[in-house]
Formats: structure tokens, sequence, C-alpha cells
């Protein structure tokens, strides 16, 4: 079974050491839901019976319609690997099931194998899990998250296997030794609606493009697949 290393010494260096890491050359891929084209996002293997996405109001949002299940909305290339993605999300409803929004990176829908960056409104929780079909390994940290209230969140892989996920202000880490394969980066919501807003993606492999405008700098930081693994290694 591999295994996520938490990294929870020194977050302040390391945090420095990994911002100069980033490649000012690299490119962007942005998308600001203003247009309403969804095109360059697909649901990843869809069940209309229990998930849905769509565009209102400049936001995008993801819903779960039943209990018991997450939904994965994906774009870019199974070639890109090493980058990061940054968005604007909240959670507004839940499905009396504990509800979850976050991010997925290196997703390789087809071969079961991603990362996900999770925040977990119930239990009060970040996890950052490398999932490989039934095998999850799953780091947690304590994170308060209010309902109805946006959040920015980044999820970043780094070259040496260094998984980040940032809140708002707060940086949560895990070390895995033995990085997954590049692929697509997605949003994700599990029992529950959430909206998305200012996708950007970044990396060296990355073309500059996507339906949306650049970005202004602000001050503020079958899946249907059964939900019931998490909680219950929660429990544990």
């Amino acid at each position: 079974m591999k295994k996520l290393i938490p990294i929870i010494a020194v977050i302040t260096i390391a945090c420095l050491s990994i911002s100069a890491w980033h490649p000012s050359l690299a490119g962007t891929w942005r998308d600001d839901f203003e247009d309403n084209d969804t095109r360059e996002w697909k649901i990843f293997n869809i069940d209309r019976k229990v998930e849905k996405w769509w565009i209102d109001d400049g936001e995008a949002v993801g819903e779960i319609f039943l209990p018991g299940f997450m939904s994965l909305w994906l774009t870019g290339e199974l070639t890109w690997k090493n980058y990061s993605l940054s968005c604007r999300a909240k959670l507004v409803e839940d499905k009396n099931e504990p509800p979850t929004i976050g991010l997925t990176l290196h997703d390789r829908g087809e071969e079961d194998s991603r990362y996900l960056f999770f925040l977990d409104y119930i239990f009060g929780t970040v996890r950052i899990v490398r999932a490989v079909h039934d095998d999850w390994a799953i780091v947690t940290y304590l994170f308060e998250a209010e309902i109805d209230t946006w959040y920015d969140l980044t999820a970043t892989i780094y070259e040496d296997g260094t998984l980040e996920f940032k809140i708002d202000d707060e940086v949560f880490t895990a070390l895995d030794e033995d990085i997954l394969k590049g692929g697509q980066a997605g949003l994700v919501v599990a029992d529950g609606r959430a909206h998305f807003d200012d996708v950007e993606i970044t990396g060296e492999n990355i073309r500059d493009g996507g339906p949306g405008k650049s970005f202004p700098v602000e001050p503020r930081a079958k899946l249907a697949t059964t939900w019931g693994k998490i909680k219950n290694i929660e429990r544990q």
C-alpha cells in the first residue's frame, strides 16, 4: 500500500522554498464561466440520475441529487503534470450526508488514478488523498469550514512529490514518494451543491488558453463513486 507522508514541521520555510520553484514562464489555462460555455469540461463517467454541472450567473455549479455520491468535472489533458489548480469555491447546500467539495489533479479517469484535495464540512477537516482504484492513502488536517462562504482553494503537485493544498492563507502538505502520472484537472462535489469560479491552472507543460479572461489580483487568498470509503476511514 502506498502512503502519503504528512509534512508538519517548518511549514513556513517549506512554502518559501516551494514558491521559489514556480516557473515564471509557465502557461496558464483559465475559465471564469462568464460565457456559459462548458465544452472544455466533461463529467467523468456521468450518471445523470445523481449528478449535474452547469453555469449560473457566471459561476460553475455542481450538484449531487442523491446522498452517498461524488462527482468530478474535468478539463485538460492526460499529459498535464506537476501543475497548480486554483479557484474560488463554496458549498451552498448539503444532502443529509457529510458534504465535501474540492479539487482533483493528475486525474486519469479511466485508469481510476488521481489526487484529491477535499474540504470536509461536517468532520471539520481537509484531506489530501492519493486515490488509485480502491487503495486510498489519506492525510487529514483539522479545518472548520462554513457553508455559503467563499474559500480560495489552490492545489499544487511538485516534481519532488510534495502535495500542497492551500485554503485562503492556510497551507496543508503531504509527500508522495511515488508520484502518480500526470492527468487532467477538475472540480469535485460530494453530497451537496457547490459553486466554483475563477479557475486557473498553471504549469510548465500547460499552454496559455481556456475560455476565461485574465483575473485581477485580489487579496484573498460510474464516479458517482460511493462516498462511504472516506466516511468509514474518518470514523476509525
